[in-house]
């Protein structure tokens, strides 16, 4: 056999030892991986909501403090400014549960998915208030 085909075997067999040995991840890095996934998407959520929010700003600079669109801006903005401090406290208070035990991590990571969700859900309906009111 020549060098080349040498080469050609050697590849082989390491591109098959990598398929046969990957390991699959475990249940609660899967878990960790949708959590965190929920977190990024609710980011990019995030600063269209604060992008909506800087425009009700200035609108609510230019209106009579005492109307109902005033009201409903000052509504929609401490919804978003609630919204936006959840979301940096979830994030400051994440911790990646590498040391525990799988059944502590997997009840750990289920109650971080469902806060992060929650507050992607806050997010969208601050959001969403804000695109009805802004007529978008």
């Amino acid at each position: 056999m020549d060098r080349d085909m040498w080469w050609g075997i050697g590849i082989a067999t390491a591109v098959l030892a990598f398929v046969l040995w990957k390991k699959e991840p475990s249940v609660v890095e899967r878990l960790k991986v949708q959590t965190m996934a929920i977190h990024d998407e609710a980011m990019v959520e995030m600063a269209e909501m604060n992008r909506l929010g800087r425009v009700l700003k200035r609108q609510l600079q230019q209106l009579d403090p005492d109307t109902p669109r005033a009201d409903s801006l000052r509504a929609i903005l401490l919804h978003m400014k609630k919204a936006e401090e959840d979301m940096y406290s979830w994030m400051r208070h994440y911790v990646d549960p590498i040391d525990s035990s799988t059944e502590a991590a997997l009840r750990y990571l289920e109650d971080q998915k469902q806060r992060i969700s929650q507050n992607q859900q806050d997010i969208r309906a601050a959001r969403d208030a804000a695109r009805r009111l802004l007529g978008q």
